[in-house]
């Protein structure tokens, strides 16, 4: 390997050793949050005056920078501060008044605290079968009648596969607004996924190959995305979970109002925002 501006450049059957912190400023929306959904989040936030404190699940930039924008007191909860860390060197901005929590979600134990919770795919990389638990934390960690906003993959009942359609749509468009892979990148999740939900990285390795050597993508949306799903079977990401499996879980937590909100459709119409009252 050679080193390239602190990434390492891969042959074509090399797994990279990297994680998603390490290379966050490559990963385009929806992986991160879009500008619509930031919008969004501030006009609903701000319309609640006794918002106050706001949990971060995960160390999103965006995120932290929409607390400071609103002056709401943030508590940053990541599993390792390396993660954190890491995040916060893409930025310039400072973050004085926040407050990191290094612990796993599933152990926070705090009780009517925060006003807004909001995480960006936490039920992506919330072991299987984890969701009840996760729900039901979440819930105790909020005042009452806070809210949690949260974004992730979901795949529909009536859901049909989409990729070879999107892949057509967008490869070669001229006037498109983000890399191929934001428009392809949950859909490939979903034809890449185990039985279990989890992408299978090998699998979209080699799809991605595929679609350059026939041509079907330019030279540098392949180098992008093969980057983007360069990680190791190691790196558990569920990228599948079913619309059934989340209501199920959020069943008897005691929710007192649930939306489902859909932005972005070009690049989210999968990922909706769940938004969740106490």
């Amino acid at each position: 390997m050679e080193k390239n501006n602190g990434i390492s450049s891969f042959a074509p059957d090399e797994v990279a050793s990297w994680d998603y912190a390490q290379i966050w400023d490559k990963f385009p929306v929806p992986a991160r949050p879009s500008k619509e959904e930031l919008a969004y989040l501030e006009k609903d936030i701000t319309g609640k005056k006794e918002n106050k404190n706001l949990l971060i699940l995960g160390s999103t930039i965006e995120y932290r920078s929409l607390a400071k924008k609103l002056g709401i007191t943030s508590y940053v909860a990541d599993f390792e501060k390396s993660y954190y860390e890491i995040l916060t060197k893409y930025t310039d901005e400072k973050f004085e008044n926040e407050h990191f929590l290094e612990t796993d979600w599933l152990d926070i134990d705090d009780v009517d605290k925060y006003d807004v919770i909001i995480g960006h795919r936490p039920i992506n990389v919330i072991g299987q079968n984890m969701l009840n638990k996760f729900f039901k934390v979440m819930y105790c960690a909020l005042k009452p009648g806070g809210v949690f906003y949260c974004k992730g993959n979901v795949k529909y009942m009536d859901d049909k596969d989409r990729l070879d359609e999107l892949l057509e749509k967008w490869a070669f468009k001229k006037d498109r607004e983000y890399p191929l892979f934001s428009y392809i990148e949950v859909e490939l999740y979903f034809r890449c996924a185990d039985k279990d939900g989890y992408v299978d990285y090998s699998k979209a390795r080699k799809l991605v190959n595929e679609w350059f050597e026939s041509k079907k993508i330019s030279e540098k949306d392949h180098g992008l995305t093969k980057l983007l799903v360069s990680m190791s079977s190691e790196a558990r990401f569920r990228g599948t979970i079913y619309e059934d499996e989340v209501k199920l879980a959020l069943k008897d937590v005691g929710f007192s109002k649930e939306e489902w909100i859909t932005l972005d459709k070009d690049i989210c119409q999968n990922m909706p925002i769940i938004r969740l009252k106490k």
